[in-house]
């Protein structure tokens, strides 16, 4: 470590030369730093599909319906059932 009398007989290109070593040292902590969090980050929220499977029940029903021809008739109806209830309970709001 440098003291003040050090300091005090470094030349001007010297001087340069210690505060680049130093900022290039500090940048690279931060990189590192920053690339550790998103290591971090990264592992946090890697989730293997077999988690995926425990934590979710409905998981196991995914695409049951893929190949049915009905299955989008189906969901028209249910969308079209929604909007008049949702007609309906405008209706009655508004009423009150």
């Amino acid at each position: 470590m440098l003291n003040n009398q050090a300091i005090t007989e470094l030349t001007l290109q010297d001087l340069e030369s210690l505060i680049n070593r130093i900022v290039d040292e500090k940048i690279n902590q931060i990189n590192l730093d920053h690339k550790i969090e998103q290591t971090e980050i990264v592992q946090n929220i890697h989730i293997l599909p077999e988690d995926i499977e425990k934590s979710n029940p409905f998981v196991q029903f995914d695409g049951i319906f893929k190949d049915d021809p009905l299955f989008d008739e189906f969901v028209e109806d249910m969308a079209a059932n929604r909007r008049e209830l949702d007609a309906e309970i405008a209706a009655y709001e508004s009423y009150l």
